[in-house]
């Protein structure tokens, strides 16, 4: 049986409005790094830009990997550098997207203010995720709340009582993460505790779960170094219990 010939296009398909997309990547050309960068800068329009947004580059006939690494104005497109050491031997220190966990944001909680403030600039505002009562919220200028720089504008006003934890991305140094760790499981004197593989740094960063239900650290659960007590003694031991933390190499 033939087959029937599609709709072919001879031309892409461009938004009436710019939005994030890989298609403006790249690769660019040059000769030199500086065109290349040049080249990339003229055709990315500012409107899609976002801080850490990377860019692919051919210098010469070797590719290389750019990003927007501190901001979205074109000085701003420099080379990324991978691992930890220094950038071009200058001794400075290399810098990566690191993850800001379990962070209580700035604000008066008493069902009336719906404003708080993250305590740094999140890498792209799609990297935030905040809690309420450990429930995740939905971001979104219809939805739950609104990032702006550091500001987070919630749609409702917390209640007294209520609990806000946040998690986000942020440019910062070489820092390593555990992510959804088992934790191993310490018979105590007080019952079930838990010790980690590392020691959280810092100790805020940690985030413990239940059977999937975030635990609010101070209160159902303390940390010492690496070691977890669980304060009102309801673990069973057939709970599951998941850790994710930053600590340092």
């Amino acid at each position: 049986m033939s087959l029937t010939a599609g709709l072919q296009l001879p031309f892409g398909i461009q938004p009436v409005n710019p939005t994030p997309v890989d298609a403006w990547s790249g690769p660019y050309s040059a000769a030199t790094a500086q065109d290349a960068i040049d080249a990339a800068n003229a055709v990315i329009p500012a409107a899609i830009r976002y801080q850490s947004m990377e860019v692919r580059l051919i210098v010469d006939g070797v590719s290389k990997k750019y990003w927007y690494r501190d901001g979205i104005a074109d000085a701003d497109l420099v080379e990324f550098a991978s691992g930890s050491g220094s950038i071009g031997g200058s001794g400075s220190t290399t810098l990566i997207t690191e993850l800001v966990l379990n962070e209580t944001p700035t604000g008066v909680i008493n069902g009336v203010n719906t404003a708080f403030t993250l305590a740094y600039t999140p890498a792209t505002t799609l990297s935030v995720m905040l809690w309420l009562n450990g429930q995740l919220l939905t971001q979104g200028v219809s939805n739950d709340f609104t990032v702006g720089s550091q500001t987070l504008t919630m749609s409702f006003p917390p209640q007294s009582g209520d609990i806000l934890l946040t998690m986000y991305t942020k440019s910062s140094q070489t820092k390593l993460f555990a992510m959804n760790e088992a934790a191993t499981k310490v018979v105590t004197a007080g019952g079930i505790g838990f010790e980690l593989a590392n020691a959280p740094s810092p100790s805020t960063s940690l985030m413990l779960f239940l059977n999937g239900q975030l635990l609010t650290q101070g209160s159902d659960y303390t940390l010492s170094t690496r070691s977890v007590t669980v304060t009102n003694g309801f673990i069973q031991d057939s709970d599951v219990v998941l850790a994710t933390y930053s600590y340092l190499s």
